[in-house]
């Protein structure tokens, strides 16, 4: 598809490439499948090469064997621009983005230099190698402020299922590079962790875990935790997926880890789910239609039809396209999902946050639903995935190894793929008998107002099969009293000695019915409860909260940390993946 480059190869250390073997061998491939996976990469040889180095960071250039003429067409863009291949390779074999990228014409944004110039005056980048481009955008949300209950009785906010942040903060303290504070959501951080909650009883949806703890970084303060858990799905849920990848040159270095995503979901279908496989850059194409889940190589088939050849990103018309052919091919008591595989670099057509964000919220009354999985380093776009995601009746991961593409595309795709509730709101109210001022940790960009919580058309996130959420809320003990005067109102503190909190959750069935949830927590269940749960995550959010900079990190910094770690409650396991073996490792 799209005019194929010839002679493309990947170079990988023999190391390396036995761990993609092994990958897709712990997947559950035959060897005469795996062999097939490992021939070739969306158009491109994948060589094992002596010389080469392990690359621990999992990305790869795509390198060209070049003809003889110093500049030759291989195709044409959108608009006919011709396509452009250098005569001689670049930067130690591998060909930089700005050659090797297609040219959009009319935006020369995708290619910069202007691609026919840099060509014409030089075979050489003309900025210094050693430079380190970084156009990674986020968007940088106020922490919430301390309130008092009876300024603000309810702590209010969406549910959040997404990790992207968590994945993405990992990357860039194994790699040992710099952490811009803005990509930090302390939920993420918090919700990425296994804790043990109580399974919902009955034909409850919700199951809600509550404990309280010592707060590590201010000693006149504790802390309530509020863990909800989903219901296990039916497992019988038939999947109607599409599978939207972007092709375009921004992720030419990434397309190894996205065949290996690819490959991760396909090993999860069945006979009768429905697979179906688009690929975008100037253009949409659609590489696969309807192949049953269950025939797994007609699946490599697709996966490997896959090709891609640089230019712009066209993601707003992958879109529309993904979104129109599950509408056609709708099933009423299907998962009908679409899976989109990119860095968020939308560089044409709808292109900014918030014409992103009017474009997938009209999506939502379709049913479908949305599944992001995020690439990247320098060039990663999580404001607009984020949006999207939350927007879009989705979710939103990141994947910068095979071991995230494990935990959270493999290990977890159940809570991915099947929904149990739609439009999650949380509330916890504090009884200002007990408490004189508290603190929602994290859930920044998540907070509601009453008027959103209490509106059953205001569109949030939802939650999967099993899924876990958690809450950290800091507080001061003591009654409240009011920290703002009103002229006309006047609130007072409820009468109910017993209760200390109440928990209230709002939400639709997959159907679009509305429901409420309810649970109140008492103080004398609260002063008695466990401290398994809330010890573990005091431990992550002060970790958060120090590599955030929040202003409300008090005393947590590097030592209290080290200290929180060699508590006795946490896990036994850490290793360098897990969460508190990634912090082991920040520590230095």
């Amino acid at each position: 598809m799209f005019g194929r480059r010839e002679k493309e190869y990947y170079e990988i250390a023999p190391k390396q490439l036995e761990e993609i073997r092994q990958f897709y061998k712990k997947l559950g491939y035959s060897d005469r499948q795996i062999k097939r996976l490992i021939s070739r990469c969306f158009g491109a040889e994948i060589r094992s090469a002596q010389n080469m180095i392990y690359r621990d960071t999992w990305t790869f250039y795509r390198q060209q064997e070049y003809r003889k003429n110093p500049i030759e067409a291989i195709g044409s863009g959108r608009f006919g621009a011709p396509l452009m291949r250098s005569a001689t390779p670049m930067m130690s074999g591998a060909v930089p983005e700005v050659m090797e990228d297609a040219v959009c014409a009319p935006m020369m944004s995708c290619a910069a230099p202007s691609m026919g110039m840099a060509l014409q005056e030089s075979a050489v980048p003309s900025f210094p190698q050693q430079v380190e481009f970084n156009t990674a955008e986020t968007n940088d949300v106020p922490e919430n402020e301390e309130q008092t209950p009876l300024d603000a009785p309810q702590a209010i906010f969406s549910a959040n299922v997404n990790t992207a942040s968590w994945s993405y903060l990992r990357m860039k303290i194994s790699r040992s590079h710099p952490i811009d504070k803005s990509f930090v959501r302390i939920e993420e951080i918090l919700n990425s962790y296994g804790y043990e909650l109580k399974t919902p009883k009955d034909n409850d949806v919700f199951s809600v875990t509550s404990e309280r703890g010592d707060c590590p970084w201010n000693k006149d303060n504790e802390l309530l935790f509020i863990g909800i858990k989903g219901r296990k799905a039916e497992e019988s849920v038939r999947q109607n997926l599409v599978l939207l990848v972007d092709v375009s040159g921004s992720m030419n270095d990434e397309w190894i880890l996205v065949q290996m995503s690819i490959a991760a979901i396909v090993s999860k279908l069945k006979d009768g789910d429905t697979l179906s496989v688009i690929a975008y850059s100037d253009e949409t194409v659609t590489v696969a239609k309807n192949i049953d889940g269950g025939d797994r190589d007609a699946c490599i088939d697709a996966i490997m039809s896959i090709d891609g050849i640089g230019g712009c990103t066209y993601g707003s018309d992958g879109l529309e396209n993904a979104y129109a052919y599950l509408k056609e091919n709708f099933g009423e008591n299907d998962n009908n999902r679409v899976f989109i595989f990119t860095d968020g670099d939308f560089n044409f057509g709808v292109t900014s946050e918030g014409g992103l964000k009017d474009l997938i919220y009209k999506k939502r009354e379709t049913g479908i639903y949305l599944s992001i999985v995020g690439y990247g380093e320098n060039n990663f776009k999580d404001n607009k995935m984020e949006t999207l995601a939350r927007n879009g009746n989705g979710n939103y991961t990141f994947i910068s190894d095979p071991d995230d593409i494990l935990d959270n595309l493999w290990e977890k795709l159940v809570s991915n793929l099947v929904t149990i509730a739609k439009d999650v709101k949380i509330s916890v109210e504090l009884n200002p008998k007990y408490v004189s001022s508290y603190r929602l940790i994290g859930y920044d960009s998540r907070k509601l107002t009453s008027k959103e919580f209490y509106d059953t058309e205001k569109a949030v996130d939802g939650i999967g099969s099993e899924h876990n959420a958690a809450a950290l809320i800091e507080f001061k003990r003591g009654e409240a009293t009011k920290r703002y005067s009103s002229r006309y109102v006047v609130s007072n503190a409820k009468s109910r000695d017993d209760e200390f909190a109440f928990v209230e959750i709002h939400y639709k069935s997959p159907e679009g019915k509305d429901l409420v949830m309810t649970r109140t927590i008492t103080a004398a269940e609260l002063d008695s409860s466990d401290s398994k749960n809330v010890s573990a995550a005091s431990a992550l959010a002060a970790f958060g909260l120090l590599v955030k900079d929040s202003e409300y990190k008090g005393s947590a910094d590097k030592a209290l940390i080290s200290e929180l770690l060699k508590k006795e409650y946490l896990p036994a396991n850490d290793d360098a993946y897990s969460h508190f073996g990634i912090i082991k490792k920040y520590l230095g």
